[in-house]
């Protein structure tokens, strides 16, 4: 019981930020389909795609071909890169404290899952969500990769629709 429960107050910390344009009724749009220039190809991007595809519909949106959807998926990896830093010392010189600067020791490059909905034929986006965490890493592959996928997805599409 105790495992649930921490289960739920992680999960419920890692709410995905999110925007959207204000100026939009989100109740017109009934219909998505994946943008027909997101990457299929890919490992991964098969996996987003089987991902968005079984839980978009949860979301008051129908599945729908691309020429007769209200509304594109789209997404991407986002590559960012992170700092790896040390603490600022404190040290203490004839009874004086001054801290050190923080040092930078190295950066890592991660990748973000980026989701957003765009109106077919102007391209004009209508809502978006970027993963806080690190896309999965390299060393993860296979089942435990595509786990990840979908929770990044599950989390991001929670947002939608939003709430004014």
């Amino acid at each position: 019981m105790l495992r649930l429960l921490l289960l739920a107050l992680l999960l419920s910390g890692c709410a995905a930020p999110y925007d959207y344009a204000e100026d939009t009724d989100f109740n017109r749009f009934t219909s998505v389909a994946l943008a027909p220039t997101a990457d299929r190809q890919s490992l991964d991007g098969a996996r987003i795609t089987t991902s968005v595809l079984a839980l978009l519909p949860g979301h008051g949106l129908r599945l729908a071909e691309p020429d007769r959807a209200s509304l594109w998926l789209n997404y991407r990896l986002v590559e960012e890169t992170r700092l790896l830093t040390a603490a600022p010392r404190l040290t203490s010189r004839h009874g004086r404290f001054w801290d050190d600067d923080e040092r930078v020791y190295g950066a890592v490059r991660e990748l973000k899952l980026l989701l957003w909905l765009e109106e077919p034929g102007n391209g004009r986006m209508v809502w978006s969500s970027k993963h806080p965490r690190a896309f999965p890493a390299e060393r993860i592959k296979g089942a435990e990769r595509s786990r990840r996928i979908e929770q990044q997805v599950a989390e991001l599409l929670a947002n939608y629709p939003p709430r004014h």
